[in-house]
């Protein structure tokens, strides 16, 4: 029987490779991994938090689900002692884009292009975005999700050793190319999000005499994508 699973994991777990050996790192109640394991998508698991107590729930949630012998538990910050594990899929998710950045920085075992990484942030994407542009991850795909009316993204990114130039609207909303393969509802609604929140800041910035204009050219910019994708 599968465990179950919110859609915004989803999302993530469709990302994840058949047999691979994943890393949840920040793994809270350990949802994702248990599911993985579930459906026999992931060959084994190796579950990793800073705080003990997060890592004892996902312990005891991986004991009732029958999986604790193939997942290994690791009191950890970030993901910097998870090398040499045999781990091909990272997953990090449920926390902000900055300390997603942060955590694949003081990685250097993640620079490696066999390796997945499997990123889920829950504010900040763009700082995320920057972070991987600059530093050498390829951005190979973006998935998008709306759970209990809020909109997620999930970017999956593996090392290149090539930093691609790019725009401050591809921090914010990915690359051009990605409003073409992922027009969808949750896309639509996801960047829907996003302008109504960007017209909500140039709104407060002009009642409050404070300029707008970097708000009202990523406006610009997100409304002149999505109208080349409705056309």
């Amino acid at each position: 029987m599968r465990a179950p699973i919110n859609k915004r994991l989803l999302a993530a777990a469709d990302f994840v490779r058949d047999g691979a050996v994943l890393a949840d790192v920040g793994t809270d109640h350990a949802y994702l991994p248990i599911y993985l394991l579930s459906t026999g998508k992931i060959e084994r698991a190796v579950l990793s938090d800073i705080n003990r107590g997060p890592l004892d729930k996902a312990e005891e949630n991986a004991r009732s689900a029958g999986f604790l012998n193939s997942v290994s538990l690791h009191l950890s910050d970030g993901a910097a002692s998870l090398s040499g594990m045999g781990i091909t899929d990272y997953s990090i998710c449920g926390m902000g884009g900055e300390l997603i950045a942060d955590i694949i920085d003081k990685a250097p075992h993640l620079k490696d292009g066999s390796i997945r990484l499997i990123l889920q942030p829950m504010s900040k994407p763009e700082a995320l975005r920057e972070y991987l542009f600059k530093s050498g991850f390829e951005i190979c795909g973006e998935r998008y999700v709306t759970d209990e009316g809020k909109h997620y993204v999930c970017i999956l990114a593996s090392y290149s050793g090539v930093a691609v130039s790019f725009s401050v609207a591809d921090t914010y909303f990915g690359k051009r190319e990605v409003f073409f393969s992922a027009d969808c509802d949750a896309f639509r609604a996801y960047m829907a999000g996003r302008k109504a929140s960007l017209k909500r800041v140039i709104e407060g910035k002009r009642r409050g005499g404070i300029d707008s204009l970097f708000e009202e050219e990523l406006l610009s910019e997100l409304c002149e994508r999505l109208d080349l994708v409705s056309s």
